[in-house]
């Protein structure tokens, strides 16, 4: 591994400090360096609403309020999403002229009688966000929620209120040609538009741009360098703050937050809530098209995507959770390419060949062992159960390739089985039924592709499985201790339920009737889940969290293909397609937790929608 890449901040979990760690729950959040800590600081912020206010009234100018939390917010990294604003939308050139010369801009969070004035609370905004107030207090917009970045989505409302005309980019100083590459998402074009115009003395934003190319096309250690170039070149620059948050693996650009692309004119209507696209503007074929397009260039030369930030079982087992991520990542793709294949979904040509190279390399990882972080025991699990889903999903849709998959999904199960304690209980953080039946499917999925597997462990798991079952059919968080009841409440087991009624369905050890409840639980209290989809950690009275909304979706989703009433199963299939159609963000990708990340949130839709149309069938 070269030092080039040790150095890029992404994949710092990779690295000898870390690997040092046997196992460790630790987290490790490094803090900006001294340049990216300027990162927004060039957007002229006043301390307080309340100064920003008697200011304004000054100016005739309206108040610009960026919200970056509000007071016992469960979220639970509030640095980062305010790092995310703050590398991102107030870094733009085009943000910074607006907000410094059309509004008084106020950066504070909300708290006591001016977050009760505005109704600001937890759960009823979730950051990061922004209110636009005129001089006299009232609110002339607000928005939270804001997990995408888009020049022209963010920014049109505010230039509504300037009365100024649409900006055409978000940087200065960028050359047409070039634009017009960067927003038809022509990264490769984007480098031979710029070529060699890209020294000291090329506009801090063609720096810029040439590193965020170069970190889309995979070459991300090439980036670090381009962009290092332009914070030595112009450390005075905000672009120059940008791009040191950025390499140090800080931004919202490496973890795709942070999009060019065109946007169809409804996207930018600000009729939805904060980053998440109007309903009706985007349809599924499209939703595919660019969500492949936006997952092509989101990862690394090796295949695997590292955007995700997820470190509930500690820094040292951030690799497994990018091995997950990969694999799920891969196996939306593996399902986009057989539609394309039966002529349902048209990709273009190119992309297909991207799809094709990366489904090459991501096999070769998941056959392997030397990806995964061995000695973490927190998230190793969620790496190994998606792996073999991955190797089976390729063995099931080319099958021309069973003998170069069969060697992995034999040594995967051998893996999966191993993690499995004598209890039957497998874990993640903690032993837990969403775990244990994560590992039953994936285990049912060798199976039923004519791959030995040990009974006596799925009868373990079954049991163990089974015994966190309440007598109404809800399954409990956390595994119950022998020689107690379990306890679990419908309300706060709706989103897991599908998922683990399924793993005993698949085994025979459930039935057509209780898989059919479960399924209902989970329509029946899917508000409790969607409302704090893009919280990252758990935040409300059920213990719902944003990480979960992806995963309970799909379990649902797959739960749903296998009713045997087929009015029922297209109902409800047709039921949680609607649901999955409303969700994508204004560029037409998706996401929950920003923690776990879009790459993540992206694959789960996709995968929700490829279920779903066997479902409907």
């Amino acid at each position: 591994m070269s030092a080039r890449w040790l150095c890029l901040v992404l994949v710092a979990a990779l690295s000898p400090s870390f690997a040092a760690s046997q196992n460790s729950t630790r987290k490790i959040r490094r803090a900006p360096g001294e340049l990216a800590a300027k990162a927004g600081s060039a957007v002229a912020w006043r301390d307080s609403v309340e100064g920003a206010l008697s200011e304004a009234a000054k100016l005739g100018k309206p108040v610009f309020w960026y919200v970056p939390s509000v007071q016992r917010s469960p979220m639970d990294r509030k640095p980062e999403v305010d790092r995310y604003m703050m590398g991102g939308p107030f870094s733009w050139s085009s943000a910074i002229v607006l907000l410094n010369q059309h509004f008084v801009p106020v950066r504070e969070v909300a708290r006591g009688p001016l977050a009760r004035k505005y109704g600001l609370s937890r759960g009823t905004y979730i950051e990061p966000g922004y209110l636009v107030l005129d001089p006299g207090g009232a609110v002339l917009r607000a928005s939270q929620q804001l997990t995408t970045f888009h020049p022209e989505a963010l920014l049109a409302p505010l230039l509504k209120l300037a009365g100024q005309p649409q900006p055409r980019f978000a940087f200065d100083g960028v050359q047409p040609d070039t634009v017009d590459a960067v927003r038809a998402g022509d990264w490769g074009g984007v480098l031979a538009t710029l070529g060699d115009q890209v020294g000291e003395s090329a506009p801090p934003a063609q720096q810029w741009l040439r590193g965020a190319a170069l970190f889309r096309t995979g070459r991300r250690a090439d980036a670090v360098d381009a962009w290092r170039d332009l914070t030595m070149s112009r450390p005075k620059h905000p672009l120059a703050w940008k791009a040191a948050l950025e390499m140090e693996g800080h931004g919202p650009f490496v973890h795709g937050f942070e999009v060019y692309g065109r946007l169809p004119a409804g996207a930018m209507s600000g009729d939805a809530v904060g980053s998440q696209c109007p309903e009706g503007v985007y349809q599924e074929e499209e939703l595919w098209q660019r969500s492949l397009r936006f997952l092509a260039g989101a990862c690394d030369e090796d295949g695997v995507y590292r955007d995700s930030i997820y470190d509930f079982g500690g820094t040292d087992g951030l690799p497994n959770v990018y091995a997950a991520v990969t694999c799920l990542v891969g196996e939306a793709m593996l399902a986009a390419t057989a539609r394309a294949r039966r002529g349902e979904l048209k990709l273009e040509e190119g992309l297909v060949a991207r799809l094709e190279a990366l489904l090459g390399r991501m096999r070769e990882n998941a056959i392997r062992a030397d990806w995964l972080a061995l000695s973490d025991r927190d998230e190793i699990v969620w790496a190994r159960a998606y792996a073999l889903r991955f190797l089976e999903a390729w063995k099931r849709r080319r099958s021309a390739d069973d003998a170069a998959v069969a060697p992995g999904i034999r040594r995967g199960v051998a893996a999966l089985i191993a993690l499995q304690p004598e209890t039957g209980v497998w874990f993640h953080e903690y032993g837990n039924p969403f775990a244990i039946a994560t590992s039953l499917q994936a285990l049912y999925g060798a199976r039923a592709a004519g791959f030995e597997v040990p009974q006596a462990n799925i009868d373990k798991g079954l049991k163990a499985l089974a015994y966190n079952r309440t007598e109404g059919g809800a399954f409990s968080y956390s595994q119950t201790r022998p020689g107690r009841r379990p306890r679990a409440s419908e309300e706060a087991a709706a989103g897991r339920m599908p998922l683990c009624e399924l793993a005993l369905y698949l085994f025979g050890a459930s039935d057509q009737r209780k898989l059919a409840a479960a399924i209902e639980a989970g329509e029946r209290h899917h508000g409790l889940l969607a409302e704090v989809r893009k919280y990252d950690d758990h935040a409300n009275r059920y213990g719902y969290g944003g990480f979960f909304f992806w995963f309970d979706m799909l379990g649902r989703a797959e739960a749903i293909a296998e009713l045997q009433d087929a009015a029922q199963r297209r109902r409800l299939a047709g039921d949680l397609y609607r649901r999955v159609l409303r969700l994508p963000e204004v560029d037409g990708c998706f996401v929950d937790s920003h923690e776990l990340g879009r790459s993540y949130g992206t694959a789960m839709a996709l995968l929700c929608f490829d279920t779903l149309a066997r479902a409907a069938r």
